[in-house]
């Protein structure tokens, strides 16, 4: 075996992610207790929680049980899209011709997308964080795009909803990840 008991395994992986027993529960649909339990080594998970474990912390099962030291931090992280959505409003913006209102609009979502991009590169805020605030411009941008806010024209109506689409593709992706793998074998 390693260095590191299971427990102080899972404690340390955990903890590289910044995230609370609670978040970590909730994402692998066990107590807090469970979780706790675990790492303070008062329980081991089993076999198939193990499996899940590994799958979450994109680790194979080996590496998760026996290995010394936690991976470096940029391989656990999860996969957003918000640099192709940010490409793709720059594209807009810089492509289209706009009223003046609509390029402001186009220059706020451009900082929002940047400053979140640059927010889950430093690790400023969780994910759930950055997940949320995603949702929240995917929805502003179907609004302006269904809206034709500012007169929006037909090809800024589909950068909009491009960059919606890419968005939503991560979070939507994890979902249906989290709901197979939560399903009975």
């Amino acid at each position: 075996m390693s260095d590191l008991s299971l427990g102080s395994r899972l404690k340390q992986l955990r903890k590289a992610r910044g995230m609370t027993q609670s978040q970590l529960a909730d994402d692998l649909f066990v107590s807090r207790k469970t979780v706790s339990s675990w790492e303070t080594g008062r329980n081991q998970p089993d076999l198939q929680t193990i499996c899940r474990l590994a799958s979450y912390y994109q680790l194979t099962v080996d590496d998760l049980i026996h290995q010394q030291s936690v991976p470096c931090a940029d391989d656990q992280r999860p996969i957003t899209w918000l640099g192709p959505a940010l490409a793709i409003i720059l594209m807009g913006r810089l492509g289209f011709v706009a009223l003046p209102e609509m390029l402001v609009l186009s220059d706020v979502v451009v900082i929002a997308l940047a400053w979140l991009l640059v927010s889950w590169w430093q690790r400023y805020m969780h994910l759930r964080t950055i997940r949320w605030a995603c949702s929240l411009l995917a929805v502003t941008f179907i609004v302006a795009a269904g809206l034709k806010l500012f007169k929006m024209d037909f090809g800024l109506q589909l950068i909009y909803l491009a960059a919606t689409v890419t968005l939503l593709i991560p979070i939507a992706g994890t979902a249906l990840i989290k709901k197979i793998r939560s399903r009975p074998t």
